[in-house]
């Protein structure tokens, strides 16, 4: 005969079962990597720095954090939807410029390492234009290809291609020589040293420089909206800006930085899902 339940009985039994939950959270917990704990701790001391200083500078200075986030439900329920159009035609702009970049700078900058003589031949050309500012190049390039978004694309382009061309040039030319020679004694052909041997080694330094292509781009597309036609969340920006509408400036703000965040993220698991396992786990514990 089994005995009969009570409720002190029961009462054990979920106690029993709320702690047994608790020290399984605690030990997923305690798995996680400590950079996120720190970058957790980090934001947090952010928001305490933003909110205190938004509570100590005169009303209108600088928006509170429940202010941004008002004026950040005012924008998306707004009827004429100018920040999501602007957020769009942004988009639309910066990551075609950085694909026109990724197209144009990896197979660059890989023959330029392939041929050594033709690198050494361009080298100080790519750096006449690395060193020349994009703003000083707009007038010529709206002069010869116009206001639309075709021509955004090229410039934030050309202000993202030089990191790629530059990463690609550098992992190609930085293949250990010992992998070079050892393909040369299997016999391999040119195609199979550059499959096997020289693109494997460049894939990482290639992969950081789309990764500084990507923040430069972003930088190069905010400036183009605002130099040419007044467009996106680049005009958004003078626009709050200049009537002091501290409110929707901090949430164009927060956006491009979370529109930087969010490429450079994707661009890192890309590089992680292609790294074979061995190295994966060495490279990204």
């Amino acid at each position: 005969m089994t005995k009969p339940r009570t409720p002190l009985a029961d009462l054990r039994r979920e106690a029993a079962d709320l702690w047994r939950g608790v020290t399984e959270a605690v030990g997923w917990l305690a798995r996680r990597p400590a950079h996120l704990w720190l970058s957790l701790a980090v934001l947090v001391g952010l928001y305490a720095l933003w909110a205190s200083l938004a509570a100590h500078l005169p009303r209108g200075f600088f928006a509170t954090p429940s202010e941004t986030l008002q004026a950040l439900a005012d924008l998306l329920n707004d009827p004429r939807r100018d920040y999501l159009r602007a957020l769009g035609a942004t988009l639309k702009v910066y990551l075609g410029g950085l694909a026109l970049a990724a197209v144009v700078g990896i197979p660059a900058g890989l023959l330029l390492g392939a041929v050594p003589l033709l690198g050494r031949a361009a080298n100080p050309y790519l750096n006449a234009l690395a060193a020349t500012p994009l703003i000083a190049l707009m007038p010529l390039t709206i002069l010869w290809f116009g206001l639309g978004d075709d021509t955004k694309i090229l410039i934030v382009g050309l202000g993202a291609v030089m990191p790629v061309i530059v990463g690609s040039y550098t992992g190609l030319r930085a293949t250990s020589p010992a992998l070079r020679e050892m393909a040369r004694a299997f016999g391999w052909s040119r195609w199979q040293r550059l499959r096997h041997v020289l693109l494997p080694s460049a894939f990482h330094p290639m992969m950081a420089g789309l990764r500084l292509g990507a923040t430069t781009g972003l930088v190069t597309a905010v400036i183009a909206d605002i130099y040419m036609a007044m467009t996106g969340l680049g005009a958004l920006l003078i626009s709050y800006g200049n009537s002091f509408r501290m409110g929707p400036y901090l949430v164009v703000v927060l956006t491009l930085a979370l529109i930087g965040v969010a490429t450079t993220a994707a661009l890192a698991l890309i590089e992680r899902r292609l790294t074979p396992p061995p190295s994966r786990r060495r490279l990204f514990p």
